[in-house]
Parts: structure tokens; sequence; C-alpha cells
């Protein structure tokens, strides 16, 4: 299981599942971020707005990492 996703189904009372997501703003690094919950269509982070895209990244086997680009 991959560090940005957390397994819940262990009986580990009431914590939602925490989803691995990549703030990719052009050529600059990606930013790594933790969700928990469903993931929405919009993030807000360093005051920024980000917004779902379709794409993701490859977590080998783990669940895909989420992309999300500025809004």
């Amino acid at each position: 299981m991959s560090d940005f996703v957390k397994d819940t189904t262990d009986g580990t009372p009431a914590e939602p599942e925490s989803h691995g997501v990549d703030l990719v703003d052009g050529d600059a690094p990606a930013i790594r971020i933790l969700v928990r919950g469903d993931l929405p269509p919009t993030l807000e982070h360093d005051s920024r707005t980000w917004a779902a895209t379709r794409e993701t990244h490859d977590a080998g086997d783990a669940p895909a990492i989420a992309v999300y680009r500025p809004a």
C-alpha cells in the first residue's frame, strides 16, 4: 500500500480513506497532498484554487494519484 493511501478496512473506527493528490502547474514540481474522504471537484491550497482533471499518476500497487491543475 502506498504511503499516500490509508486502508481503513482494518477496523480503524470512523476514519475516512485518504487519497493522494498531485497539484500540477506547468513545469514546476508537483505538490503532493493527502485528502481525506471523497475527492472534491476543486481544492483550495496555498491561496489557490485547483481543479480535478481526469489525469492520474501511477502509484504502483496502490490506487492512482489524482491530478489537479490551477482553476
